[in-house]
């Protein structure tokens, strides 16, 4: 099927997961979990080129899970865009101010197109030898 850019979703609202599925499936091996924990143990299993998370999650948090991404070299690059619905608060933005590998933060709702130009520019920067 060619190398397709890999990207692990952690979305515990099974409609939104479905629709994201849907939209990205065709052009991106997708890998999905529920909570952070399950993002631990997926980003640790393989190739990871973009990791798409809510930050309210049972079990380990988004923002926690993303903290603990950043104790592991090989965790704490893998690029991620944040798309929550969480009441986002000062105290997520700074929160997720500080963690280098979020590149973007989308609020639910949003529109897929919002969605896959943030995956596309994600991916591009992420390709781009000259990028930041």
């Amino acid at each position: 099927m060619g190398d397709k850019p890999r990207i692990v979703v952690l979305e515990d609202d099974d409609v939104f997961c479905a629709m994201l599925l849907a939209v990205l499936e065709d052009d991106y091996e997708c890998v999905v979990g529920k909570d952070g924990l399950e993002g631990l143990r997926l980003c640790r299993a393989g190739r990871v080129d973009l990791l798409i998370t809510d930050i309210g999650m049972p079990e380990l948090d988004g923002i926690e899970m993303l903290k603990e991404f950043q104790k592991d070299p090989a965790l704490a690059t893998i690029p991620t865009l944040v798309i929550t619905a969480t009441h986002f608060t000062r105290r997520y933005r700074s929160e997720l101010d500080g963690i280098p590998q979020v590149r973007g933060v989308l609020l639910k709702p949003c529109h897929v197109d919002e969605i896959t130009a943030a995956i596309t520019g994600i991916l591009s920067q992420r390709r781009s030898p000259s990028a930041p």
